[in-house]
Order: C-alpha cells, then sequence, then structure tokens
C-alpha cells in the first residue's frame, strides 16, 4: 500500500535509529568493534487503539511503512507499547490490528507490551486477564522467531522477552504485561540478571507521562530497571503526552526512557540523542517520523 502525505500523518510510528551502544562490560577490543559496526533502527509504536477501530487503513499504512524502509533503515526490531486495540471485546478490532501487524517475522520482528485495553473488558484493575490478547496474539506466533526467548507465564504471551544482535552488541527487548504484578517484576529480573552482557530494554504500557512516572513507572524503576547495570532503555505510551527522563540507575549507567502517545496523528520532528544528556527535540509536525540517534556512547565501568 502506498502511503500517500495524508496517510502518514496519521500512521503513528516513533523510530530510534541507533549506533553501536557499547554493553556495559565490553572490553576495549569489543568497543572498537560495536562502534565500527552498522547504524539500526528501532521503532517504537505507540497505542494503536484508535486506528485499529476506526482508521485500520491507516494502521496499514502504518506497517507498510515500516515494511518498506526495512532495508533502508536497517529496522532490526518493532516494539509496541500496548493498547494495539481499543475495545478487547470487539473481535473486528483484533482483525484489523492482525491485518496490519501480520505475523512477527526474521525481517522485522516485533514484541507487544500488553496495554489496558487489551486486557479483557472490565479487568484492568481486578485480574488483568488476558483471554482476548492472547487469542490473537498467542505465544506459538512468536516460538518460531530466532530472537524468541521465553513468556510469563509459560504457557501465555503475557509477558515476554527476545534478544537480538545489532550494532555489533546484544539486545534484549523485555515486554511487560501493564501494570505488572510482583511475580511479573520478580521474572522480569531474572531475565535480565540472567542477560549481564545484553544490552536491555524495557517496553510496557503505563511507566510515565511526559517527563514524569506514574506509580507503575517508579515500581519499575526502583523494583527493576535502576537496579541492573546494563538497562538502556524504558519505551512506554498510555498518556496522552510525550516526553523523556535520562537517569543513573545504582550502577550509573543512563536509562532513556522515552514515552508518547499521540493518538491524534500528529507526529513529532527528528529527536537526536547523543553520547551527552541531551535529548535534541523538533517541533509536533506531521507526516515525519520520530527519530532518536545514539552515537556512541562510552559507559563507564
Amino acid at each position: 500500500m502506498r502511503i500517500s502525505k495524508s496517510t502518514r500523518v496519521l500512521a503513528m510510528v516513533v523510530s530510534a535509529t541507533l549506533v553501536a551502544v557499547a554493553p556495559y562490560t565490553q572490553v576495549p577490543q569489543a568497543q572498537a568493534q560495536a562502534q565500527a559496526a552498522e547504524n539500526f533502527t528501532l521503532v517504537v509504536l505507540p497505542d494503536t487503539q484508535m486506528s485499529a477501530e476506526t482508521w485500520p487503513e491507516l494502521f496499514r499504512a502504518q506497517m507498510q511503512w515500516v515494511d518498506n524502509q526495512q532495508s533502508a533503515r536497517n529496522i532490526k526490531y518493532v516494539m509496541h507499547v500496548g493498547d494495539v486495540v481499543n475495545k478487547s471485546n470487539e473481535l473486528f478490532q483484533w482483525r484489523n490490528s492482525k491485518s496490519a501487524m501480520g505475523l512477527p517475522t526474521d525481517d522485522v520482528p516485533y514484541i507487544i507490551g500488553v496495554g489496558n485495553h487489551d486486557l479483557d473488558a472490565g479487568t484492568a484493575s481486578t485480574t488483568r486477564t488476558t483471554v482476548q490478547y492472547n487469542t490473537h496474539y498467542p505465544r506459538s506466533t512468536f516460538t518460531a522467531l530466532p530472537s524468541f526467548g521465553d513468556t510469563y507465564p509459560t504457557a501465555k504471551n503475557d509477558n515476554a522477552y527476545h534478544t537480538f544482535r545489532a550494532g555489533g552488541v546484544d539486545w534484549l527487548v523485555l515486554a511487560l504485561k501493564y501494570a505488572p504484578s510482583d511475580a511479573e517484576i520478580n521474572w522480569a529480573n531474572q531475565v535480565v540478571s540472567a542477560h549481564p552482557r545484553h544490552n536491555a530494554i524495557l517496553v510496557t504500557h503505563a511507566y510515565q507521562n511526559g517527563n514524569t512516572r506514574d506509580s507503575n513507572g517508579n515500581r519499575l524503576w526502583n523494583n527493576l530497571v535502576s537496579k541492573h547495570a546494563n538497562f538502556r532503555f524504558t519505551f512506554s505510551g498510555h498518556y496522552r503526552n510525550s516526553g523523556k527522563i535520562s537517569q543513573q540507575g545504582i550502577h550509573g549507567n543512563t536509562v532513556h526512557q522515552i514515552q508518547a502517545d499521540y493518538q491524534n496523528g500528529t507526529e513529532r520532528e527528528t529527536q537526536q540523542l547523543h553520547a551527552g544528556p541531551h535529548l535534541q527535540r523538533g517541533r509536533r509536525q506531521p507526516g515525519r517520523q520520530d527519530l532518536l540517534t545514539i552515537s556512541q556512547p562510552q559507559y563507564d565501568g
């Protein structure tokens, strides 16, 4: 599907172009190898619920852009921050989302942090059940991926981790369900601890509102993210806002925590994050992708 100027206005893609981020424990020779590696792109999808409900053609155009740009931008992974659909009890919304997302492939695999709207109707503040989500995005959909790691609980796709290699280093992407429980956070800690040489990314639905973490974000920061030397990023949505927090964990590693949920079809212009702590944000502008560029930052340790 050709993406016209008008359809790109509502194709809410946030993409991150990264250059060779050295893992915390790398030796100088490996650092040099990583710095010489290729640029690559991670695509972060904010809440697509309104597209799944009302504008399915725009959802498809959004994902067609990813497919079209895979080679030119060297897209390695797609990370959906949740609220794939708006009403989980409406079958057509799941069908619309599947029509857009398709099946994950080796070329552009994806992972989803289940949002509150993806949970079974009426359970977001109680049991957080995922019958509908697991019907349409079951664990079996992802297990054939070379990057697939595992899920929690084992038989469900509520929480998952995948691993991949890009920019000369190894990456771990961890997706946690909306408002994760203590058991889910404990599982996540075990996963990150088992991958100390992977740069870790957390994908979860509700974590921060602009530049301020919410209660979920504070729990995740204090009990997971800040505790590990290899965390590099968190990505989230949920709030109709956008923002970034850069903060050091207890080991001195800087974690860039990035949130976006546009839902009105407007996208920000290019963002660039260099080796220093500053993020250069462009104005919000229709028809542009949101780019985050990281240039060979050096990590102490």
